[in-house]
């Protein structure tokens, strides 16, 4: 049973992350993607904060499950308040319906539409129709094995994925074995994640995407290893390096669903960003393995 509810908890729960930072991405526009990034990652420091005030407060874990998902039931009304992808709507046909999104978004933002963003649309529609067919003649991955450039960006991500994954989470687990109270520890970890966001806010449109991320793998993978010289006798060095660490992999794996996306083709976007997010759950399954290493 635990099993089955771990299972169905992946693919009603985890899995729907890159599906949602897809749909944000594209109803606000590429220039608003490094703000959805921020966003995104400071709603996820509040979740992560809530589950341990939670978890400190309902230690008994049935009581838990039943007091955090619940609510859960709520996201159900997602399918009246919020609006669906235009660029999706568009590339079904569906026209009429992504034009009421536009209308809508524009009189929220008291914006009048011209008859030329108009014609953009309907442009823009005919374009996407003959991707999609393309696309339903050849197959996608057949598209994709057919580019080595896709490949190679494909194998690359995947990787970067796994890294990510596997020090994210085992960095979250190892986090209760600090001293101190384990739920302020993992508070202190979470928290620290908010650093990480803004610093990304900061340097993914200055210093592009690929520096941002090679900066933040570096100074993890520094801090990490020069946890292990750090004497006994400095607990606060090895906690300072271990909250470095985790700033610096937080960047890392915010920064990658940026740029996967960025690196894929619009009509392969969705497909190939959630292909990388399963095989980055390598990292998530070994990372529990991570304390057994201390061993050794």
């Amino acid at each position: 049973m635990y099993v089955i509810v771990e299972f169905f908890e992946t693919v009603a729960g985890a899995s729907t992350f890159p599906a949602a930072y897809i749909l944000a991405i594209e109803l606000l526009g590429q220039d608003k993607r490094v703000l959805t990034i921020v966003f995104l990652g400071i709603m996820l420091v509040l979740g992560g904060l809530s589950l341990a005030l939670l978890a400190k407060a309902f230690p008994y874990w049935r009581t838990f499950i039943i007091v955090v998902y619940p609510p859960s039931i709520l996201f159900l009304s997602y399918i009246y308040f919020l609006p669906e992808s235009i660029r999706w709507l568009l590339s079904k046909g569906r026209k009429e319906e992504a034009l009421k999104i536009v209308e809508k978004a524009a009189k929220m933002n008291k914006v009048t539409l011209s008859e030329e963003t108009i014609r953009q649309l309907t442009t823009i529609q005919d374009n996407v129709n003959i991707d999609e067919k393309k696309e339903e003649e050849e197959g996608l991955w057949m598209q994709v094995m057919r580019s080595p450039i896709i490949m190679t960006r494909l194998a690359i991500c995947s990787w970067w994925w796994i890294t990510c994954t596997f020090v994210f989470y085992g960095l979250a687990i190892n986090s209760v074995s600090l001293a101190g109270d384990k739920y302020t520890n993992f508070m202190l970890v979470l928290s620290v994640e908010v650093i990480a966001v803004v610093i990304n806010g900061l340097l993914l449109d200055r210093i592009g995407r690929k520096r941002t991320l090679l900066i933040a793998f570096v100074v993890c993978g520094f801090s990490c290893t020069a946890i292990v010289f750090v004497p006994p006798s400095m607990p606060w060095l090895a906690t300072l390096l271990y909250l470095v660490g985790k700033i610096g992999i937080t960047q890392a794996l915010s920064g990658i669903y940026m740029y996967t996306s960025e690196l894929f083709p619009t009509h392969a976007r969705h497909s190939l960003l959630g292909f990388c997010s399963m095989i980055g759950s390598i990292g998530s399954i070994v990372a529990p393995q991570m304390p057994l290493l201390v061993r050794i």
